[in-house]
């Protein structure tokens, strides 16, 4: 028998979900651009699909990964008369820097969608406000960019793939202790998966932490070892959903 998509099993309202979904972002009238922006309800909701029945996996829609940067040379001045709670973000290619007197040396980026494992314990005194759960830790399992409709050629997925590098690269810079992060590049409905292990993308992490006015470099250069990404496939495929079912067996180990 094959396997169906959790968020699938005895509801045909979310089967036919994704295939409206579908039809909506390759709609001339309704995308006449084409733009990025209207796969993303077929993929949050595939993603959502995907751990239906795993409580303690949810789906983050533009996921911030930051990293706080300490500036050892510099203390400006504790108070300059502005609100501290105020926060100004400037965006460029979904590169965010956070200009904030708490954390004067963040940047990061944001991923179109990430799976989070979150781990929880019960708070009695908590229940009103949280449901009786405090979260403790959370773990970033999946990281997944979505480009607009693939045209024939690999253009919008290579672009996906070396945006998933640099994402992950964030992620192994903001902790120090995950070694690999599963990726989905989509492009469209097609998509190519892989792992990003820390120690294959030691270039991109080097020129990531140059910008931490703290951070000293290696003697030697490292370079990258590019990932091998999964053939593309479309999301709507039988093949696609047993390369999903593999996905889903990885989140939840």
């Amino acid at each position: 028998m094959a396997w169906t998509l959790p968020g699938h099993i005895n509801n045909p309202v979310l089967q036919k979900k994704a295939i409206l979904e579908t039809s909506y972002a390759f709609s001339r009238t309704l995308n006449p651009r084409n733009v990025e922006f209207s796969w993303y309800p077929l993929w949050g909701q595939t993603l959502c699909d995907l751990v239906a029945d795993v409580p303690d996996l949810i789906v983050a829609a533009q996921f911030p990964v930051w990293v706080v940067h300490e500036d050892n040379d510099a203390q400006e001045a504790q108070d300059d008369g502005d609100n501290p709670e105020e926060v100004e973000e400037e965006e460029v290619a979904k590169v965010v820097v956070v200009k904030d007197q708490r954390e004067q040396h963040a940047v990061g980026i944001v991923v179109d969608f990430a799976i989070l494992s979150l781990t929880a314990v019960p708070e009695a005194r908590e229940k009103l406000r949280y449901g009786g759960w405090r979260i403790t830790t959370v773990n970033v399992g999946l990281l997944v960019e979505v480009k607009r409709s693939w045209n024939g050629k690999f253009g919008d997925i290579a672009e996906a793939r070396e945006d998933l590098i640099e994402q992950a690269g964030y992620l192994f810079l903001k902790d120090a202790n995950k070694t690999s992060v599963m990726a989905i590049a989509a492009a469209g409905p097609y998509w190519s998966g892989t792992t990003i292990n820390c120690a294959d993308i030691e270039r991109t992490i080097h020129r990531l932490s140059a910008k931490d006015p703290s951070y000293q470099p290696p003697g030697k250069e490292s370079q990258d070892r590019l990932p091998r990404w999964n053939k593309i496939l479309c999301i709507d495929g039988a093949s696609s959903t047993a390369r999903l079912r593999t996905v889903y067996m990885k989140l939840r180990d």
